[in-house]
């Protein structure tokens, strides 16, 4: 829907607050040079994703849940199944696993199935609805592993930008236009309480922190964090 802010930088605003909206922007996502910042917190993701599965190589039914162009399947590709609701995002993987076209918010995508749910840079379906969905997907002792932008980086990018809203991440299209999409991002405390909420159980919060980067590539980042400042958080979540 259109704006009804009637300042003239918002005239060709877009607005959009579930994660359909993807198809929106999926054209040019992962081109780094448009979007740098998408490209860190993909960066920061596959730093995590890599220590994961070094020191534990995750096996058993695999699910990566709003995966767009999946990182789990850099690491493993064996009873993998990916998950979103956007085809447009989808569009760029390969080797033939399983996918299916599923909104995690608005039903099931799976009942007692995988013992690992990956949900990479999950801050646009950060909601009850979605965590319970993940409850209902998980096996018994099955753990996710949940991804978002940090919420320090939040705090010193999204609250002081003029440009950015509450609960959105921005987006500046090659065209010039606005569009923001939904991005929720929490402190640990309301993180934990969602995650409580879900009947799941928070075992782990890590942190990838801007000196874990090879590179830096967005000034949103780089102006705003220090070396020592967390670029994504990290929760490692059981079902019990």
């Amino acid at each position: 829907m259109k704006s009804g802010i009637g300042q003239a930088a918002y005239k060709s605003t877009e607005i959009h607050s579930c994660q359909a909206s993807y198809d929106i922007v999926a054209s040019e996502y992962y081109d780094a040079d448009l979007h740098p910042t998408c490209a860190d917190f993909r960066a920061a993701s596959r730093v995590y994703l890599k220590k994961v599965f070094d020191a534990e190589a995750p096996r058993g039914r695999i699910a990566d849940v709003g995966c767009g162009r999946s990182l789990v399947l850099e690491f493993v590709s064996k009873d993998l199944v990916l998950v979103d609701e956007s085809r447009g995002m989808v569009q760029g993987n390969m080797g033939g696993v399983e996918v299916r076209i599923a909104n995690i918010e608005m039903g099931s995508f799976g009942h007692e199935e995988f013992d690992w749910i990956f949900a990479i840079l999950g801050d646009p379906y950060n909601t009850p609805a979605a965590w319970g969905h993940i409850f209902e997907a998980l096996r018994p002792k099955g753990q996710c592993i949940f991804i978002t932008p940090s919420v320090v980086w939040a705090k010193k990018f999204r609250e002081r930008d003029k440009g950015e809203r509450s609960g959105f991440a921005r987006f500046v299209l090659s065209g010039g236009r606005s569009v923001y999409l939904r991005s929720l991002i929490f402190p640990v405390a309301e993180q934990r309480a969602l995650i409580d909420r879900s009947n799941l159980k928070l075992i782990e919060v890590h942190s990838i922190f801007a000196s874990e980067l090879p590179n830096v590539r967005s000034p949103k980042i780089s102006q705003h964090l220090s070396d020592d400042d967390p670029v994504v958080d990290v929760y490692r979540v059981s079902k019990l």
